[in-house]
């Protein structure tokens, strides 16, 4: 039997980027479930969801070295859809909800974000937490529904 060890690791990495990604959520005290699964007319899941008593993001962890901004809003417009079939088989829908993904390296990120030009679809996971420290500031430039 043939046991391959790159492939392996490579995996383990991507479960770890989206534990660490949900770690820092829980360390903001936000509480999350994690690969979340669930049916409608169809099969879905999602990396996690990690919401307090305002806010519930709907979060997609991307472990890609580059993403490229047509690919991003892709992403992003099917993790809206998963959120949206989530919501209405689960959820009363209080708070705001919000899409968002998370890269291991950096993309259309917060730092390279320019206030009013377009919505942030992603954060890299370095500049997550200064997202989330500073909520309040970036919320309505966030994928809210």
């Amino acid at each position: 039997m043939y046991f391959d060890v790159e492939f392996k690791k490579k995996n383990n990495d991507w479960k770890k980027f989206e534990n660490d990604t949900a770690g820092v959520f829980e360390k903001f005290d936000y509480t999350v479930k994690k690969d979340v699964r669930f049916k409608t007319d169809r099969r879905f899941q999602i990396d996690f969801i990690a919401y307090d008593g305002k806010r519930r993001f709907f979060v997609d962890c991307k472990n890609h070295a580059y993403i490229p901004p047509e690919k991003e809003r892709e992403f992003i417009k099917n993790q809206m859809i998963r959120a949206n079939n989530f919501i209405e088989k689960n959820l009363k829908n209080t708070g705001k909800n919000i899409v968002l993904l998370v890269t291991r390296n950096r993309t259309n990120s917060l730092m390279q974000h320019r206030s009013g030009t377009e919505k942030i679809l992603s954060v890299d996971f370095y500049s997550l937490p200064a997202l989330l420290r500073d909520i309040a500031v970036y919320e309505d430039e966030l994928v809210v529904f």
